[in-house]
């Protein structure tokens, strides 16, 4: 029964498309894209009465029709309506493709009851009246119809299965890209007066969009060749093609900026205070929330990618070049030895040309691929440190000086701590690393650091306790960082490192 609905359906579907719907035809020339949502702009040429069908998964409410030149609209009237069968013009190719499979089901599916009844009319009853020679011609000219009929029969009954495979592939293909309810549409009606054309506008929230970025490092010179674009998905049924405008802001409703009240002083009181606090966070978070939004000051509240792009609307994701920069940077090795051995390929751009936004980026150095990493949103003349990847071949290990087992290494109130640190050049060209590493510091008095042995001096040492040594190799060469501190405790306490 519901195979047969389908069915049905799907007839009236390809009906309607092949008698021409006014909708067959059309994309949008211009989209703004925010985070989950889309508007679409499409322009039409203007008619004296217009009649038009969106998939449900645009917004009634937001629906505007403007006219553009002379044109004047009126009569605008927006509705969601049962409309049982409809396709959305971006899947009238995959619902071509079902028919055809649909239609190939059936043809085979005659056949098979074709021949099943040709085998039915061999297995009646023999003629009477034969003689024996005829008898024997007959029964030997009827088998053979037989093998030939079975034959075909397993033949036919394989296509079948394959092709009804294909059939309900497609058509759960169809049912899952299909945009908003099967059974319902937005139907936009109105009335113009003048030469022109109108411009209907729509928001769907059928939609997302992500940075992506692919990063280039040229390891002698610094230069960073990147490729900006975006990942974008739409299942509005509608599809675009022309501007296309991607936004870290969606527009908010009701934006103001918030009331400041009198800053009164008054005597504790923990009920009265606290119910008096409640209440004004309550008043204060609608304002608030209207206001906020995280955003990168590119252009004061939002940053906006522009490119041109044809996107299907039927749910398929989609790779956006839409251009490219250089920066130029510091290229560094850099160790951390208590996290890995191998050193990290870092590149550090003083002052950014541009924002970046969060998103994945695909890294490589001097045309290899070294693997991805997430950027954070940086903003125009930020500093950015970029990691390209680990550079195997320069290492940095560590070896314990002072033992850190056995009786005599626990004593209370005492924790000794010494290693040595050997950095490794295996390239076949000097490098300078950078060896970052740590001695800790106290959370309060009654702990004490004490006796600390750098050798040789960090380059860089700050209140925290991060060392830096900056350190020139030549290829094939070693050299060694030692490390020793000493923490007392208060000896009825227990020390923990955190």
């Amino acid at each position: 029964m519901r195979r047969g609905f389908f069915l049905t359906s799907l007839a009236v579907m390809l009906l309607t498309l092949f008698c021409g719907t006014a909708l067959a035809a059309v994309t949008a020339g211009r989209v703004d894209v925010y985070p989950g949502e889309a508007v679409v702009r499409i322009s039409l040429a203007a008619e004296p009465a217009m009649s038009l069908e969106l998939p449900s998964a645009f917004d009634p409410s937001s629906v505007t029709v403007s006219g553009e030149g002379d044109v004047k609209v009126a009569g605008l009237d927006v509705r969601e309506v049962p409309r049982t069968g409809w396709v959305p013009p971006s899947l009238a190719p995959l619902a071509e493709e079902v028919e055809k499979a649909h239609a190939q089901v059936e043809v085979l599916s005659s056949r098979a009851a074709s021949i099943a009844q040709g085998v039915k009319h061999l297995e009646a009853a023999v003629p009477e009246g034969l003689k024996e020679v005829e008898l024997a011609a007959y029964v030997d000219a009827a088998l053979k119809k037989r093998e030939a009929l079975e034959l075909k029969a397993s033949e036919t009954k394989g296509l079948l299965e394959k092709a009804q495979k294909e059939y309900e592939a497609l058509k759960a293909e169809y049912e899952g890209r299909f945009p908003g309810r099967p059974d319902r549409v937005v139907l936009v009606t109105f009335s113009t007066e003048g030469k022109g054309e109108v411009l209907l506008t729509a928001r769907t929230d059928s939609a997302r969009w992500r940075p992506l970025y692919r990063l280039e490092l040229n390891s002698s010179t610094g230069e960073i060749r990147g490729v900006y674009g975006v990942e974008v998905n739409q299942k509005s049924g509608i599809d675009w093609d022309g501007e296309v405008v991607f936004h870290t802001v969606r527009p908010r409703g009701g934006v103001r900026i918030p009331d400041m009240p009198p800053l009164i002083a008054d005597i504790h009181d923990p009920d009265k205070n606290k119910k008096a606090f409640e209440l004004a966070m309550r008043a204060a978070a609608p304002a608030l929330d209207g206001a906020a939004g995280e955003y990168l000051e590119e252009g004061l509240t939002d940053v906006a990618i522009r490119t041109s792009a044809a996107v299907n609307g039927s749910g398929e994701d989609v790779t956006i070049d839409a251009g490219t920069f250089t920066e130029e940077s510091e290229v560094s090795l850099v160790c951390i030895p208590e996290y890995s051995p191998e050193a990290w390929t870092v590149a550090t751009v003083k002052s950014l040309g541009r924002a970046l936004l969060p998103g994945e980026a695909r890294l490589s150095v001097d045309g290899k691929d070294t693997g991805r990493t997430r950027l954070e949103a940086l903003s125009m003349g930020q500093e950015a440190v970029l990691p390209f990847g680990t550079t195997p071949l320069v290492t940095a290990e560590r070896e314990e000086m002072i033992p850190t087992t056995g009786t005599s290494w626990i004593v209370k109130g005492k924790h000794q701590r010494g290693y040595i640190i050997t950095v490794s050049n295996g390239l076949d060209k000097a490098v300078k690393v950078r060896v970052k590493d740590r001695v800790p510091v106290p959370a309060n008095e009654a702990i004490k650091i004490q006796d600390v042995t750098l050798s040789p001096a960090p380059a860089e040492r700050d209140e925290k306790g991060f060392l830096t040594w900056e350190i020139a190799l030549d290829k094939g060469k070693s050299s060694q960082v030692s490390v020793k501190y000493t923490v007392t405790y208060p000896s009825d306490k227990e020390l923990i490192f955190r």
